[in-house]
């Protein structure tokens, strides 16, 4: 399959592969001779590995240590374990402070006034 057509199948764009070829997310494929490049099943495969370990915010380092790791007949799934287990724990903690962050932006909203004060008191605190 030409780029558009992997594109499509994996609700991605062009850019995009081009970009984890470039990175050596994504093997290079063959090109024909008029110099397209051809996919097979097996990029296809590869680019939803790569697609799916992106969108549980798992960094291109890491997602590059899964592809290793799959790619390594003697690897076993407590290495995958570890580096998820790694992962939940990021987010865990990027949750606590989201719900801080959340906590403090509503503090600071309470303290606004109507809107008639040429002074607001969230700006103030700000500037503290």
């Amino acid at each position: 399959m030409r780029i558009g057509e992997l594109a499509r199948a994996c609700h991605c764009s062009t850019e995009t592969i081009r970009y984890y070829e470039s990175i050596g997310l994504l093997s290079v494929p063959r090109r024909a001779a008029n110099g397209y490049r051809i996919y097979s099943d097996e990029h296809r495969k590869w680019l939803q590995f790569v697609r799916r370990s992106r969108d549980l915010g798992l960094p291109q380092d890491e997602v590059r240590l899964l592809i290793e790791i799959a790619r390594n007949d003697s690897a076993n799934c407590e290495d995958v374990c570890a580096l998820l287990s790694s992962h939940a724990q990021k987010v865990s903690t990027r949750i606590r402070e989201l719900e801080q962050l959340e906590k403090t932006l509503i503090r600071l909203q309470s303290r606004c006034t109507d809107g008639s004060s040429k002074k607001c008191p969230a700006i103030d605190e700000l500037m503290k």
